[in-house]
């Protein structure tokens, strides 16, 4: 119950206080309707014979204070007035409630991609895309059907103590007796909740797990297909569905015995009931009618209360599960500790840089400068620190030891996020958005129109190929850019990347895909922009050490600089 009134009174982007005063007020209204229904019916049947109970005397003495007569016509207008008043009141509020799940579920998806681009780079190397994909489509609705839930779990608590307030204004003892039965009910069935729980939690583990499974297989369809190496992988995901299937089984058969389980405690409980109330309490016909309709009320809502717990049980272990990744992306957050704007006038310098990951070293005691304007070519072979010097540089690791510097300013000082934002960059994992052309070059900018894409397009080498397309710019590349080839995915990345004019232009292994005759376009192309832009390319390709300003052989052993008659050494593990 506990996490039922916080998925309800913390959620995201509603208004619980709103919400719960038009509950109240419904309540109110309800216990003023079914208050004077019991006078109402003594009216109607023994009228002016003076046999009145306790609370028919309340109400008429609430009725002449205020100076309506308590007629049959008058109770009747106040039965029919708070009733209507009530259902208004409960329609506003769980129609508001049914409508936030919307913001709830948009509040979460927000909240999560916010928590995941503010993290530090770490924490997205462990993340699984699969079970982050789930979180973002399937578990972010689901957080807004457990809010749904806990806002009608709150409806119906406050409807039951409209309802035993109105019970022990007619019979205390009676009163008693039904939030007893009530509480045995709810004793008997709360184990249910719990089993239905425990599997909720399972199912959502389950149905992350697969997610990340298929999102792993498709990512890696083609090379699976081309060797026919899916089958064992089809088998160990069958295991996955298994224990999905377990915890789904589970559930429902909780559901199925709370639900048959309950209607058949009601029935015993209003037959018990009845037998006492006319037995020892001795109640009159108009009480016994008014009290039958509280005392089936008070336990519906008590099965319905049962069944609304169950089914949040079932939800909110998606909602505990995404609130703990945010928790997890926050406690991750990127430290920003540099104010200073960037500036590259003359040059970037890595100064005895130092890395590791854990207690493996990457590099040691890097020393060597990126001319401004120039073209630096790093080469060397796979796993000597390439890739990782350039994630220094781009401040998405930080140095052990040692220092990078933009004209003489540590790194470390400078607005980091100014850096970024002046640097084109194309990785050598290259995937496209499932989008245009144009969509994938502006990624949402709309302050960049037509003629900055299509001049970014042929400083790539790639505004021939997109004009030839029937629907230029409008194409759509397919999913991952699959509609392309791969030389020309590389050709709209490098357009990315250039459409900003940015300050440095970083290149992985950007060529790789291309033919000879294309990659020396390329890199005319990159030729005619030195001067123009600061460029760092690392690729094992000859073309480029043509037009190399500086070019850097990275080994075990250190870093070399390679020009005629001297070398810079510095050392990598």
């Amino acid at each position: 119950m506990k996490q039922v009134f916080r998925i309800f009174f913390l959620a995201e982007d509603t208004r619980p206080w709103a919400v719960l005063l038009c509950l109240l007020l419904s309540g109110f209204a309800e216990v003023i309707s079914i208050s004077a229904l019991l006078p109402t019916i003594q009216a109607m049947a023994s009228e002016g014979q003076g046999n009145t109970s306790r609370l028919t005397n309340y109400v008429h003495q609430i009725m002449e204070g205020i100076g309506v007569a308590p007629t049959l016509l008058n109770l009747i207008i106040v039965v029919v007035t708070f009733f209507s008043l009530k259902t208004v009141l409960s329609f506003f509020a769980m129609s508001y409630a049914g409508i936030a799940v919307a913001r709830v579920a948009t509040a979460i998806r927000r909240r999560v991609i916010a928590a995941l681009f503010n993290a530090r780079w770490s924490f997205y190397t462990q993340l699984q895309t699969g079970r982050l994909a789930n979180t973002i489509s399937a578990d972010a609705n689901t957080c807004g059907a457990a809010y749904s839930l806990a806002a009608q779990v709150v409806s119906y608590c406050l409807q039951g103590l409209a309802y035993a307030t109105v019970a022990l204004l007619i019979d205390w003892k009676l009163a008693l007796l039904g939030a007893g039965v009530g509480f045995v009910i709810a004793a008997v069935l709360n184990w249910l909740v719990k089993v239905s729980r425990r599997a909720g939690y399972k199912k959502a583990d389950r149905v992350s797990s697969l997610t990340t499974f298929v999102s792993d297989l498709l990512s890696n369809i083609k090379p699976l297909k081309a060797m026919h190496r899916y089958d064992k992988l089809v088998l160990e995901m069958g295991t996955i569905l298994r224990r999905l299937r377990r915890a789904l089984v589970t559930r429902e058969i909780a559901r199925q015995g709370l639900v048959q389980g309950s209607e058949l405690l009601i029935t015993l409980a209003l037959g018990v009931g009845a037998y006492l109330a006319i037995t020892y309490a001795q109640a009159s016909l108009a009480e016994l009618v008014v009290l039958g309709v509280v005392f089936f009320q008070m336990i519906t809502i008590v099965n319905k209360l049962q069944k609304f717990l169950q089914d949040v049980a079932d939800n909110e272990a998606a909602y505990v599960r995404t609130e703990q990744f945010i928790a997890n992306a926050i406690a991750q957050k990127e430290v920003h500790t540099g104010d200073k704007a960037p500036t590259l006038n003359k040059e970037c310098r890595f100064e005895n840089v130092k890395f590791g990951h854990g207690d493996k070293p990457v590099i040691k005691d890097a020393s060597f400068a990126i001319t401004t304007g120039s073209v630096t070519v790093l080469q060397g072979v796979s796993g000597v620190g390439k890739t990782t010097l350039l994630d220094l540089l781009l401040g998405l690791h930080k140095p052990d030891s040692g220092r990078i510097t933009l004209d003489g300013v540590p790194l470390d000082q400078i607005d980091i996020v100014r850096w970024r934002k002046s640097i084109g960059y194309v990785p050598q994992e290259l995937s496209l958005l499932h989008g245009t052309i144009r969509e994938n070059i502006a990624l949402g900018d709309h302050d960049i129109d037509d003629q900055e894409i299509e001049f970014a397009l042929g400083k790539a080498g790639a505004l021939d190929f997109v004009k030839a397309m029937p629907e230029g710019l409008d194409t759509n590349v397919g999913s991952m850019g699959l509609k392309l080839s791969g030389g020309q995915r590389q050709r709209i990345a490098l357009a990315r990347a250039l459409v900003t004019n940015p300050q440095l232009l970083i290149l992985d292994e950007v060529t790789s895909a291309l033919d000879p005759k294309a990659e020396k376009e390329i890199c005319e192309n990159i030729a005619g922009l030195r001067g123009s832009y600061t460029t760092i390319a690392i690729t094992h390709r000859p073309a480029w050490t043509e037009i190399a300003t500086d070019l850097y052989h990275i080994g075990r052993d250190g870093i070399t600089k390679v020009q005629s008659g001297s070398s810079d050494k510095a050392h990598l593990a």
